[in-house]
């Protein structure tokens, strides 16, 4: 493709962005597509937030994606955030729509999609979540708003998942668990178990807790790349079925597509953009 002065430009700030896989993802399918945009990761720290935001209208950027840690920081520089972002309390995708930047969320909706696409359908099912941070919460939202029978949220600081369920509003099906490492019966029969949690599933020759009571329940790992995940190591034991985040990071990023050109996103271009080369 072609740079010149008509060429625009996407982008993702975050901390750290050096492993990212989205610049691949992202074009690829403006390649595709034949569009004059090209996507560019950009490490930003903390203290730059409000000028990293402010330079996406003041460059006349296509939008951004927002990674860990600044999902929740960006909130109070954008203009406008659309429903699924309020809910979250985060952003993940900020629209530059003719100078007036748009905040939206698509990680749940896209955890959402990948879920559906394993044939993996949440109406009804009884789902535990390990951690309470930002990822939890959009994963969460989306939970509900397909009608989980119930949500247990696990975490090692209980105050924080309380929190997190007085923010979800819904008493009637969300509970909340300390973080141990004996069993835990509670969980016994669930459908759907994900680990939000950025501190490593086994250290120090021990597993991080005992989950089998939710023994062939789905096991999903929002992480991805190739390091290897412990957690989904931990499935294999139990002999449980299990998807690592890249899945995720595809439909995210395919819903972020859409919504900074307004096309629909050529997913399979995008999802072997992500594929490890042979």
């Amino acid at each position: 493709m072609e740079i010149n002065g008509q060429t625009r430009v996407a982008g993702l700030i975050g901390n750290p962005v050096i492993y990212s896989q989205s610049p691949a993802m992202h074009n690829a399918a403006f390649k595709h597509l034949n569009l004059p945009a090209v996507y560019l990761a950009f490490q930003v720290e903390e203290e730059q937030v409000p000028e990293a935001v402010q330079a996406v209208r003041a460059l006349q950027m296509i939008g951004i994606n927002v990674t860990v840690p600044h999902k929740e920081a960006v909130v109070p520089y954008l203009d406008q955030l659309d429903d699924t972002a309020l809910k979250c309390g985060a952003v993940n995708t900020i629209v530059n729509q003719d100078g007036k930047l748009v905040g939206y969320n698509t990680d749940g909706l896209g955890f959402l999609d990948s879920l559906l696409e394993a044939g993996f359908y949440p109406l009804d099912k009884d789902v535990v979540i390990l951690g309470a941070g930002g990822s939890a919460r959009a994963v969460a939202v989306s939970l509900l708003d397909a009608q989980v029978r119930s949500l247990t949220l696990i975490n090692r600081t209980v105050e924080k998942a309380e929190k997190l369920a007085d923010v979800l509003a819904a008493p009637d099906k969300v509970r909340v668990m300390p973080l141990i490492q004996s069993s835990a019966p509670e969980i016994e029969g669930a459908d759907l178990v994900i680990n939000t949690l950025s501190v490593p599933f086994y250290s120090q020759d021990k597993w991080l807790l005992d989950l089998s009571a939710a023994r062939g329940a789905l096991f999903y790992d929002l992480r991805y790349g190739k390091m290897p995940s412990a957690f989904l190591d931990y499935a294999q034991t139990l002999g449980s079925p299990q998807l690592d985040g890249l899945g995720m990071l595809l439909h995210q990023g395919a819903r972020a597509f859409t919504l900074f050109t307004g096309k629909k996103a050529p997913l399979e271009v995008m999802r072997q953009a992500l594929l490890p080369s042979p």
